[in-house]
């Protein structure tokens, strides 16, 4: 993989470059921003270019043999640690156990997440972790000398799921770090992270793509119109696994709009039946979609403000949205627009701690015919 294949971060891949070129590449460092922006990429880009025998100024040359087995992930001074599920059945413990799933799901499409991952090994709501066995593994690669002669690259997969014994671990190694080793750790959140593992590596933040970068890569990738990229762009907000989901699941979008549509209509009559009927609607999706429901909800939202208050030049609406909100999006505005979405973002985080989905919706459709009312 080269920087060319990489979504946006220009200014990153300058910074990464001028590391190399000045001779001056940190040992442990941090990939750090939200989720599906790009930031694996980053890190394998990254080790094509420090691994390749004739790097361009702007670029690995792509040809070389180096670049050829970093492409075909065969490299064996290219190491990945990422979650797994230990399974004594299967015979897995560690990241090395899964590895042709590994690079195939890169090779598939390499902006992905935890959920999309655990997707692909059929292992949905399993405890997936960076183990201690992890741990041995990385002391025994990383003790082999340099195959090629240059830097021996560990990429660490979202090291936020790395228990305690496998942190510490980490820690020496990051203390006293073998000779020609570059640590790469790619997280999305630092909450779990051992502070002096922080402490102890360079943070580059890499921010959330733009939505014009988002629509280019999806028409280009997944041939699809400039409306459908556009809108899975803005409803992403950044995320490029979660706007291919929304892409492959177009009639789930479609069904979230319908869904929408029936719940605003319900809170604007206040009837009891049809609030009893949507929530249950709302309370029938399984939970991934009904978080993402109340993400595409929010999505509305905002986009009902951009057509109130700025004559629609902004909207990344599809045309049946568009036309709903052309004469609903008067009921949310400055009156209401703040509490409406926060009662989205709340509901959305309850779920995410197993809220009962019949109650929570319940609640929130009660909450939405005085919300709406207030806009009127």
């Amino acid at each position: 993989m080269q920087f060319k294949e990489v979504i946006g971060h220009e200014a990153i891949k300058k910074s990464l470059i001028h590391e190399v070129e000045a001779g001056r590449v940190s040992h442990a460092q941090m990939l750090l921003g939200p989720e599906g922006n790009g930031k694996l990429s980053l890190a394998i880009s990254f080790a094509t270019y420090l691994l390749c025998d004739t790097p361009a100024k702007g670029d690995s040359c792509g040809v070389c043999p180096n670049c050829k087995k970093v492409s075909a992930f065969t490299h064996p001074d290219l190491h990945f640690v990422f979650p797994v599920v230990a399974n004594k059945t299967n015979k897995v413990a560690y990241s090395g156990d899964r590895i042709q799933e590994w690079t195939a799901i890169i090779q598939k499409q390499p902006y992905f997440n935890l959920k999309q991952w655990q997707m692909h090994l059929d292992e949905m709501g399993k405890n997936a972790a960076i183990g201690v066995e992890e741990s041995r593994q990385i002391l025994k690669r990383l003790a082999l000398k340099s195959y090629s002669g240059k830097y021996k690259v560990m990429i660490i997969w979202m090291p936020e799921k790395m228990n305690n014994q496998s942190a510490n671990k980490l820690l020496k190694l990051l203390e006293e770090p073998p000779e020609k080793t570059i640590f790469l750790l790619v997280s999305n959140a630092v909450d779990t992270i051992l502070p002096t593992i922080l402490s102890r590596t360079q943070i580059i933040r890499v921010p959330a793509l733009k939505p014009d970068e988002m629509t280019e890569y999806l028409t280009t990738k997944y041939r699809v119109s400039e409306e459908a990229a556009t809108s899975a762009a803005s409803l992403a907000q950044g995320n490029v696994a979660e706007a291919i989901e929304l892409l492959q699941g177009a009639h789930a979008q479609h069904a979230f709009f319908d869904l929408f549509v029936k719940m605003m209509r319900a809170a604007y009559k206040a009837n009891p039946m049809d609030l009893m009927e949507v929530s249950e609607d709302a309370a029938a999706l399984d939970k991934e979609n009904q978080k993402n429901f109340l993400k595409y909800g929010l999505h509305i939202f905002r986009e009902s403000i951009i057509l109130n208050y700025m004559k629609g030049e902004l909207v990344n609406l599809q045309s049946n949205e568009r036309a709903f909100l052309e004469k609903f999006a008067r009921f949310i505005n400055n009156q209401n627009i703040t509490e409406l979405m926060e009662e989205f973002n709340q509901a959305h985080y309850h779920l995410e701690r197993n809220a009962n989905p019949k109650i929570l919706f319940s609640d929130v459709v009660i909450k939405l015919t005085k919300l709406i009312k207030k806009g009127v």
